[in-house]
């Protein structure tokens, strides 16, 4: 009988080791999955508020920034020339982001060459756009614009994403300095007009293709080059259009932008999050607008 209750005793040791063990690996596999969420929960907290606070901080003030000193402390250059878009990284706590800020009037307003052009001519301009810059297949899906908004040209397409096909954020963005993404040229926001100091000639040439010849577009560039202060008027006087030439360009160029743009891109340990928000003032011909789209 002692050797049997002995051997009895060794059992229940022995089970009750096991049971304890197991609730132990229970109880650290609980802690350690609370651990992981506590800590994906902060950097996601971080991340939220550190995009509403770059937003808030940038957004408002683009065109001071897009005006600003270079970061080498170069002084900043005349209002004319200042930068269609800046880049800047920035660190907040253990968070890290990219931000690109850019003035939307200095691209090619897909919904200005929709109303101006065909659906292959809407085509044609965004493949001399790309220019060996990206390989995104054009696939054009406009809808109807919501009516009360008062919008010139009309919003047929507010995100890129209407126009190119199977475009990631990272693909409309591109990834510089060798490689820039459409959104570097081509918008779907502002009031159509284009500023002609900050934009590249292809935008001009695209913008203006139906009223002036490529000799003019050319003199255009040149001219705003070779004289910072000149105002557009003056500019466009030395190019002796005739009445009818004049007032078209003047209905599609422009020396000062309402609209500005603001890519927050979060990087992440196993992903990235991309942010676009797009500011519009409003003017005679349009609505005041806010855009914000995320991936």
């Amino acid at each position: 009988m002692r050797r049997t209750r002995r051997g009895f005793v060794l059992l229940m040791v022995l089970v009750v080791l096991a049971l304890a063990g197991s609730l132990l690996g229970v109880c650290a596999r609980r802690t350690s999955d609370r651990a992981l969420a506590a800590g994906l929960s902060a950097r996601h907290l971080q991340r939220r508020w550190g995009v509403r606070s770059l937003q808030a901080a940038c957004l408002g003030r683009a065109e001071e920034i897009l005006s600003a000193p270079a970061a080498d402390g170069r002084p900043a250059p005349p209002a004319p020339a200042a930068p269609a878009a800046v880049r800047r990284s920035i660190t907040l706590g253990d968070a890290a982001f990219d931000l690109v800020i850019a003035d939307e009037q200095a691209k090619a307003n897909v919904n200005r060459i929709a109303s101006l052009r065909d659906a292959g001519g809407l085509r044609s301009s965004l493949s001399a756009l790309s220019a060996g810059r990206w390989v995104l297949q054009v696939l054009l899906r406009p809808v109807e614009q919501k009516t009360g908004e008062i919008r010139s040209p009309p919003l047929q397409y507010a995100s890129l994403e209407q126009v190119f096909a199977a475009a990631s954020p990272a693909d409309l963005l591109g990834v510089p300095p060798d490689q820039e993404g459409p959104a570097a040229r081509v918008t779907c926001w502002g009031n159509g007009k284009v500023h002609f100091r900050r934009a590249e000639t292809a935008v001009l040439r695209e913008m203006l293709a139906d009223v002036l010849s490529e000799y003019q577009v050319h003199r255009l560039s040149v001219l705003r080059d070779e004289m910072p202060e000149a105002g557009l008027s003056e500019i466009l006087g030395r190019l002796e259009l005739d009445a009818t030439r004049l007032a078209a360009v003047q209905e599609r160029v422009t020396e000062s932008s309402s609209c500005h743009s603001l890519w927050i891109v979060a990087r992440g340990r196993t992903r990235d999050w991309y942010r676009l928000c797009v500011a519009q003032a409003g003017d005679a011909g349009n609505d005041a607008g806010f855009w914000t789209l995320a991936w």
